[in-house]
């Protein structure tokens, strides 16, 4: 059996009560044959775009243990119910469950608080604009003119163009 890590996207109005979150996920990784590891509650979000007439989701992360060819089962699953907007799942063998809970929002903004890194995996951004070193002048001088750039026309194209630029009489 593989671990795999799953982000469901809920209604957040079947998602008020946690418990029947647990309850659908738990129907679903019962069919699969599969064993739930860790799941917990992310957070209620507004969507960047409506799914399915909704505005507002509740994501719920799922780090669960089931075989390889039961995921496709889940994921028809995760679409056939009412309460599940969206369900994203990837493999996850190499994570132990320190990694998995390092990841809840909770966890996340404490470790900020703490130290000033962040989390490893995400990298850091940088604040400040990249400068350019300006063009020296040497470089401007040897630049090519556009007439010298492009390539010369064969005579025969130079002439059917010529014919077809001439005013009608």
């Amino acid at each position: 059996m593989n671990q795999y890590e799953a982000m469901f996207l809920f209604d957040p109005t079947f998602g008020t009560d946690f418990g029947n979150v647990k309850a659908e996920i738990e129907r679903i990784m019962k069919r699969a044959e599969g064993e739930i590891v860790f799941c917990e509650k992310w957070e209620e979000r507004k969507l960047a775009y409506e799914i399915q007439g909704r505005k507002r989701g509740l994501y719920v992360l799922t780090y669960f243990k089931a075989p390889g060819d039961k995921i496709a089962g889940i994921e028809r699953d995760a679409r056939l119910s009412e309460s599940i907007l969206r369900i994203l799942v990837r493999r996850a063998d190499d994570l132990a469950r320190e990694d998995m809970e390092r990841f809840m929002p909770q966890a996340r903004s404490s470790s900020e608080d703490e130290s000033d890194s962040g989390d490893e995996r995400r990298p850091q951004r940088n604040t400040a604009p990249e400068r350019k070193p300006a063009p020296s002048a040497t470089a401007v001088a040897e630049k090519p003119s556009s007439a010298e750039a492009q390539p010369e026309k064969p005579a025969a194209e130079s002439e059917s163009n010529t014919e077809e630029d001439k005013p009608a009489e």
